[in-house]
């Protein structure tokens, strides 16, 4: 008598995000990598879904930011040399064309030292310049989910996900600089992840 083989039961986890929902420009691709699952990774049955960075193409628009203010402050300068407004005037607008350009450098290092990863459990957030810090989100405790776009990001198609949970030490959370595809994908599957992980858990939010 030959055996059946078994039914796979069904799962109660949602499934892993497609990989071709995740898309992105060869750019992004470059610094965004879609995970293998779990078991070499991580323990307990927990899957690795996403791994991700902010896109590169927010980097750019703070650095053309910049640049905008510095060719608007450039007459600016130009005058205060050409009338002679004295060195205290040419001193303070160098120093404000310095600003844009320090500040796109700052935000770049901070995009460039930024790792996102979700899981079936948790979301991860690993950021830091000079010292490094790991922050974890318990997907059970996610409590709203709401999607951003600012000028920059709209500009060139990101968006981010702010992320309210009842975590003590992490109560916002924020994935920023995605593809907007990205974004919508990873929306939906944090909420219905986080509705399952309630569900199993017998958890309900504190409204």
């Amino acid at each position: 008598m030959t055996e059946e083989s078994p039914t796979p039961s069904a799962s109660t986890s949602p499934p892993m995000i497609p990989r071709r929902d995740l898309a992105r420009t060869p750019q992004d691709e470059d610094r965004s990598r879609t995970a293998l699952s779990v078991a070499a990774n991580l323990a307990g049955g927990e899957s690795l879904l996403w791994i991700g960075m902010p896109s590169e193409r927010v980097i750019r628009s703070y650095w053309g930011f910049a640049a905008i203010c510095m060719t608007c402050l450039t007459p600016l300068l130009y005058a205060a040399i050409e009338r002679g407004w004295g060195a205290s005037a040419i001193i303070g607008t160098l120093v404000a064309m310095a600003i844009p350009p320090a500040w796109a450098a700052w935000k770049q290092a901070l995009v460039r030292h930024t790792t996102y990863e979700l899981t079936t459990e948790r979301l991860r957030v690993t950021h830091g310049i000079l010292s490094l810090e790991v922050d974890d989100i318990e997907l059970y405790r996610v409590k709203d989910i709401h999607v951003r776009q600012p000028i920059l990001q709209r500009a060139c198609g990101l968006g981010s996900i702010v992320i309210w949970s009842s975590d003590v030490t992490l109560p916002r959370c924020r994935i920023h600089a995605q593809p907007i595809g990205v974004i919508r994908e990873l929306r939906e599957q944090i909420r219905l992840m986080s509705e399952d992980l309630r569900d199993r858990k017998v958890v309900r939010n504190a409204t």
